[in-house]
Order: C-alpha cells, then sequence, then structure tokens
C-alpha cells in the first residue's frame, strides 16, 4: 500500500501525539519563556518578546539542546517593533541565534513584526547560508517577492482562510511555502491545506506532495 504524505505543520504550540503520521510539526520551544522540550520534534529559541537579562544563561540551554536529535531549527527568533523592548537590545540577541544556527547548521524559523529590513540586514551581515523561514507572514505579495528572491520560505497561518493572502497564495512559487497552525488552538492544518489546494486549482495531494519536500530539504529529512 502506497505511504500517505504527511501533513507539515511547520509552527506550532499545539501538543501532537508523538507517533501522529499524518502530521508532521514543529513544535516551538521558547527557551526564554520557561518552555521545556519534550520528545516531539522542535524548534528552539529565544522569542523577542521574553528577552531579560538571563540572556547568555538561555543561550547555553540552546547550546545544550541543539545536541538533541528532535530540535530541528532555531527559532522562532528575531525582531519585533510593536514591543517595548528596543530593537537595539533585540538584535544583539538575534545576531547570536544566527551565529548558532550557522555554527550547527540549523534552519531559522523567524518570528518579524514591522522588521523585515533590519532582519534581512542580520542575516546579509552574518551571510547566512541555511534555509530561513517566516512564520506568520501576513505582508503583501510585493514583500513576499523580495524575500522568496533572496531564498527564504514563507509559513501561512489560519488568517489566510479570510481572503487576505489569496494574491500571495496565487503567486507564490509552492517551492518556497509552508502552513501553521501557530497558536491558533481552533486551526486545523488539513483545512489550511485544503483551501490552498482550491485556490491553486491542484489537487490536495500534490500540495501535500510539495511541502512534504520543502519538509525534507528544509529539515534534511
Amino acid at each position: 500500500m502506497k505511504a500517505q504524505i504527511p501533513y507539515i505543520d511547520l509552527h506550532t504550540h499545539r501538543n501532537y501525539p508523538v507517533d501522529a503520521h499524518a502530521i508532521l510539526s514543529i513544535k516551538n520551544v521558547a527557551l526564554n519563556h520557561s518552555e521545556t522540550i519534550t520528545e516531539a520534534d522542535c524548534s528552539v529559541g529565544l522569542h523577542p518578546w521574553y528577552i531579560n537579562e538571563n540572556t547568555e544563561h538561555d543561550l547555553g540551554l540552546m547550546v545544550d539542546a541543539l545536541a538533541l536529535s528532535q530540535v530541528l531549527a532555531i527559532g522562532e527568533c528575531g525582531m519585533d517593533k510593536n514591543i517595548a523592548t528596543p530593537i537595539a537590545d533585540q538584535e544583539p540577541v538575534f545576531d547570536q541565534q544566527i551565529r548558532l544556527a550557522q555554527r550547527y547548521q540549523k534552519p531559522l524559523i523567524i518570528h518579524c513584526v514591522r522588521a523585515f529590513q533590519e532582519i534581512v540586514g542580520c542575516l546579509k551581515k552574518a551571510n547566512f547560508s541555511g534555509a530561513v523561514v517566516f512564520h506568520g507572514y501576513r505582508k503583501n505579495w510585493t514583500l513576499a517577492q523580495q524575500l522568496i528572491d533572496r531564498g527564504y520560505y514563507l509559513s501561512i497561518g489560519k488568517h489566510c482562510l479570510n481572503g487576505s493572502q489569496d494574491e500571495l497564495l496565487q503567486h507564490i512559487s509552492l517551492e518556497y511555502l509552508f502552513l501553521e497552525t501557530d497558536t491558533d488552538a481552533t486551526a486545523d492544518i488539513a483545512t489550511l491545506y485544503r483551501y490552498v489546494a482550491q485556490l491553486r486549482s491542484i489537487e490536495l495531494e500534490e500540495l501535500k506532495q510539495t511541502l512534504y519536500q520543502n519538509y525534507k530539504n528544509v529539515f534534511r529529512k
């Protein structure tokens, strides 16, 4: 019998069963927010919302975590201009995580709010050569094209179901796309897949196959 192609939930905060083969997920673990690593595949990062005086300690925890086989990526990490912490304080923490991702050859899962120029600048400054995924992307197709031209991936969440990302989803090369549930407990990854497949007028299995290949490319599976 032909093996079932799994759905990929690129970035989530929910606990899928570890042995769930129908869905492959990357659980977010914020090491600077008292979140812990389980047996599930995950990303580990210092979230810009929770930057504090313990950064060096938390970076040490990240180095320890990167030795674990279930830690597939660094993130979510990045910068956010909608919070009180100045960008000048967020940027050095992001830079250190980029360096770790480079050293340990891990992809980056990016949290970005109104800071695309700064984040791309940091990645360029570090000459980062690994995979980069902007999670929860909500901006326009014009910016999306600029990010894709740099080889970056975009991950789209439940907000696309209201039609706000139709232009992007109709034009993006599927080789740069992921879908995710993030923090939304009501989001169903299969529903997102069906929406995109219908919008693109392609079979669901074709979409699943392409995003599964993206997953294998990014996470070296």
